[in-house]
C-alpha cells in the first residue's frame, strides 16, 4: 500500500539534543523481479512542522504485513521505538502471526494504523467483452452483446445501469437495468441508428457505489452506418399464405427493397416488389444485386445447376444471405444432391415428415445475443408465443428435423416448447457458410400469429431475421469461428476451459480430430502449446482444459497448419492463488484488532490523524555535551613526558650508587 502521506510531527526546544531514530516504514510489496524487500527505504522530507513521507508507486502484487513488521523489528533492534504507523487496506496476503505480536508488545511498541479505502465491502463490475457488429444499416435493429465480471461478493448484489452510448452525440441508445443478485454475465443492448456514416459508440457500466478501475468500466468501439435498404430477392412456388403476408411486408417495409417472383403465375401475372423482375438472376453480377436471396417452396429443378452454383458461391465469398421457409412439396427434400444442399442445415436425407402435431416455438439464447426474435421490443419474446393455450400461437404443420441430423455449425435459434421423443425440436436453424449466413425456418405457419397481435408480430419474426442476414452482407472479414477460454480470469491452482467453435462448415470439414493452439505471454513468447480435442459427436467443436503455473495477461492463439487461414485468439488472465486483487474489498477489522493488542490507535478521520504526533510516546535519549581537548599534541604534555624521563634517569643512577 503505497502514496503520499503529510504526517505532524513534534518538535523539542529544552536545550537537548533529540535522538532521532530512523523511521522504519512498512512496504509489504513484492517488486516485478520477483525479489522480497517487505522493507524498502522511503523519501523522508521535513517541512517546518511536517514530515513528508513519499512511498513511491506500487509495482508488486502482495502485501505482506507479518513479513514486513518482523523486518522492521530487526532493523530498530536495540534503538528506541516510539511506535510503528501503518498506512494500508489490510488486506493482506500474509497477515500479522503471533509470534510477531507478542514481541510488540514485549517491546511495548504500539502499531497506530490509518485505515485506507472505503469502511463498506466493495463489490465492482467490469466490462470483459463487448461485441457488435462492424457495419449495420441505418433504421436496423443493431445488437450488442457485453460480457460482465463480477469482482468481489459483494458484486452480486450490486445494482446498476448498462448503457449503450452514441459519443458523437452523447445519446443513450438503450440501457439495462441491473438488479441486485442478478449472476447474469451476458446482456443485449439494442439501437436502431438513424444517422448514416462512421461513428462511435460506447458501452459503460455505472453502479451506485465509484467504480475501483474506472478503465474497466467502458469499452468503445467504431461502427459504420449505411443508408440503403436491403436488398431482398424473394422466390416462392405458389401462393400459399406464408407467401402472401411475407410478399406485403417486403412491400411496405421502407428498409427493404425487394424483387418478388412468384413461379406458379401465368405469364400475364405482373411479379410484384419495388423492384419488379421477369426471370431469375442468371449471372453472378445479376445475384449480387442481392443482400438475402429467400427460397420459399420451390422445386430445386426448376434452377439452372449453374443458378445453385452461383448462390452458394455469392454466400461464401460475398456473404449473401439465404434464408429458407419450408414448404410440404419441395423444400428442402427436391435439394438433395445440388450445389444448394450445402448450404442447408441438415445432413442425410432431406425428405422430412411432418411432426404431425400442433406445436409452440420458444427461443433460444443464442436468438437473444444476435439480436432476433425479439417479438416483444425490448421484452423480448411474447410469453403467449409458447403458450398453446391462446391456440393462435400454435404452428399446425412444421417440419421433424432431428437434432442428431443437424450439420455442425449448425445453430439452434428456436425449438419446439414440448419435447418429442425426450428431444426439443429445432424451428429456426442457422448455419455459416464461407462468408454467408442460411437460416432455414422449418414451418410455413408463421402467419397465424396475426390472429393474436395483427401483422406486428409475423411481421417482426421474418424482418429480424432479414436484417440479420442482410447484416452480414455488409462485413467482409466476419468472424468465421469463436474461441472462448471459461473462465477469463483464473487462478494457477484453476483449470482454464478452452473451447473452439467452428461456425463455418468448410472449416469444420476441413478440421482434423484436434486443433493446435499456443498459449503466450504478454511479450508473445511462447509458454505452451496445446492440443484442443475434438467433442464427442460434434464436428464443430473443439475443447481442453490446461493448468498453468505463469502469472499475467496470456493469449491463447490458433495455430494449426490445417487451418491456416484461422486467425484467431482470445485473452485470458492468471492470478496468483494468494493474490490480494482478487478480493477488492478493504479489510479494517485486521488493522483494528493489530492496533488494539499492541497498544495502539486507530486514525480513520483527518482530524484524529493531525493528533498523531500527541499519541507517540517520547522516547527520546538526552546526552550531554561536555568540552573536549587533545592534550597529546599540547607544550605542556611534552614537558610532562620529558619531567617524567628525567626523574627516571636520576632514579636510575641514584639506586645505582647507593
Amino acid at each position: 500500500d503505497r502514496g503520499a502521506f503529510d504526517l505532524p510531527v513534534r518538535q523539542q526546544d529544552d536545550g537537548a539534543e533529540d535522538f532521532d531514530a530512523e523511521p522504519v516504514p512498512i512496504n509489504g510489496a513484492v517488486n516485478e523481479a520477483g525479489e522480497d524487500p517487505d522493507v524498502q527505504p522511503v523519501d523522508l522530507r521535513r517541512d517546518d512542522e511536517r514530515l513528508l513521507v513519499d512511498l513511491g508507486e506500487p509495482d508488486g502484487r502482495q502485501t505482506r504485513l507479518n513479513a514486513a513488521l518482523d523486518q522492521a523489528l530487526q532493523r530498530a533492534a536495540a534503538r528506541p521505538v516510539a511506535g510503528i504507523v501503518l498506512f494500508s487496506d489490510g488486506r493482506t496476503t500474509d497477515p500479522p502471526g503471533r509470534s510477531v505480536i507478542r514481541r510488540l508488545q514485549s517491546e511495548q511498541i504500539p502499531v497506530h494504523v490509518v485505515p485506507l479505502g472505503s469502511t463498506d465491502a466493495l463489490g465492482d463490475l467490469a466490462i470483459r467483452r463487448a461485441d457488435a457488429p462492424r457495419q449495420a444499416f441505418i433504421r436496423d435493429r443493431v445488437p450488442v452483446t457485453v460480457q460482465l465480471d463480477r469482482l468481489g461478493e459483494e458484486a452480486r448484489d450490486m445494482g446498476g445501469t448498462l448503457r449503450l452510448i452514441d459519443e458523437l452525440t452523447d445519446e443513450t441508445l438503450d440501457s439495462i437495468e441491473l438488479t441486485p443478485g442478478d449472476d447474469r454475465d451476458e446482456y443485449v443492448l439494442t439501437a436502431e441508428p438513424e444517422l448514416a456514416g462512421t461513428t462511435t459508440w460506447r458501452v459503460e457500466v455505472e453502479t451506485d457505489q465509484p467504480a475501483l478501475v474506472p478503465e474497466n468500466t467502458v469499452r468503445s468501439f467504431d461502427i459504420e452506418l449505411i443508408d440503403r435498404p436491403i436488398r431482398v430477392l424473394y422466390i416462392d412456388g405458389y401462393p400459399r399464405w406464408e407467401y402472401r403476408y411475407v410478399k406485403n411486408l417486403l412491400i411496405r417495409e421502407e428498409s427493404i427493397e425487394s424483387s418478388i417472383m412468384l413461379l406458379s403465375a401465368d405469364r400475364d401475372f405482373a411479379q410484384e416488389g419495388d423492384v419488379p423482375i421477369t426471370r431469375l438472376p442468371r449471372t453472378r453480377d445479376e445475384f449480387a444485386d442481392y443482400d438475402v436471396i429467400i427460397i420459399g417452396d420451390v422445386p430445386g429443378h426448376y434452377f439452372a445447376s449453374q443458378q445453385l452454383e452461383l448462390i452458394r458461391d455469392q454466400m461464401a465469398e460475398r456473404g449473401t444471405g439465404v434464408l429458407w421457409i419450408a414448404g410440404e412439396r419441395y423444400t428442402p427434400d427436391t435439394y438433395s444432391g445440388t450445389a444448394l444442399a450445402d448450404v442447408l442445415p441438415m445432413r442425410g436425407s432431406l425428405n422430412l415428415s411432418p411432426i404431425g402435431v400442433p406445436v409452440t416455438m420458444q427461443p433460444t439464447r443464442l436468438a437473444e445475443r444476435l439480436g432476433v426474435l425479439r417479438l416483444a421490443g425490448d421484452d423480448g419474446w411474447p410469453d403467449a408465443l409458447s403458450d398453446p393455450a391462446y391456440g393462435w400461437s400454435q404452428l399446425y404443420w412444421a417440419q421433424r428435423v432431428d437434432p442428431e441430423r443437424l450439420k455442425p455449425a449448425v445453430e439452434v435459434l428456436a425449438e419446439t416448447v414440448d419435447a418429442y421423443q425426450d428431444q426439443h425440436l429445432p424451428l429456426v436453424m442457422s448455419m455459416r457458410y464461407g462468408a454467408g449466413q442460411s437460416m432455414y425456418v422449418a414451418t410455413d405457419e408463421i402467419w397465424r400469429w396475426r390472429y393474436g397481435r395483427g401483422e406486428r408480430l409475423p411481421e417482426q419474426f421474418w424482418v429480424q431475421m432479414i436484417r440479420q442476414l442482410g447484416r452480414e452482407s455488409l462485413v467482409t472479414d466476419r468472424d468465421d469461428a469463436m474461441l472462448d477460454v471459461q473462465p477469463a480470469r483464473v487462478t494457477t491452482e484453476q483449470p482454464m476451459n478452452i473451447e473452439l467453435r467452428l461456425l463455418d462448415s468448410r472449416l469444420a470439414d476441413a478440421a482434423g480430430d484436434s486443433v493446435a493452439a499456443v498459449l503466450e505471454d504478454a511479450d508473445g513468447q511462447s509458454v505452451a502449446e496445446l492440443n484442443l480435442s475434438r467433442a464427442d459427436g460434434r464436428d464443430d467443436l473443439f475443447r481442453m482444459s490446461y493448468l498453468t503455473d505463469e502469472i499475467g495477461m496470456l493469449t491463447v492463439r490458433i495455430d494449426d497448419p490445417e487451418l491456416p487461414d484461422l486467425d484467431l485468439e482470445t485473452d485470458v488472465e492468471v492470478l496468483a492463488p494468494d493474490d490480494e486483487l482478487r478480493t477488492p474489498e478493504a479489510d479494517h477489522e485486521t488493522l483494528a484488532s493489530l492496533a488494539a493488542e499492541t497498544g495502539g490507535r486507530v486514525f480513520d478521520t483527518p482530524e484524529s490523524l493531525a493528533t498523531l504526533a500527541d499519541h507517540l510516546p517520547d522516547r527520546s535519549i538526552r546526552t550531554l555535551n561536555p568540552l573536549r581537548d587533545s592534550i597529546w599534541d599540547s607544550p605542556l604534555a611534552l614537558l610532562a613526558v620529558l619531567l617524567l624521563l628525567t626523574f627516571e634517569w636520576i632514579g636510575r643512577k641514584v639506586i645505582r650508587l647507593a
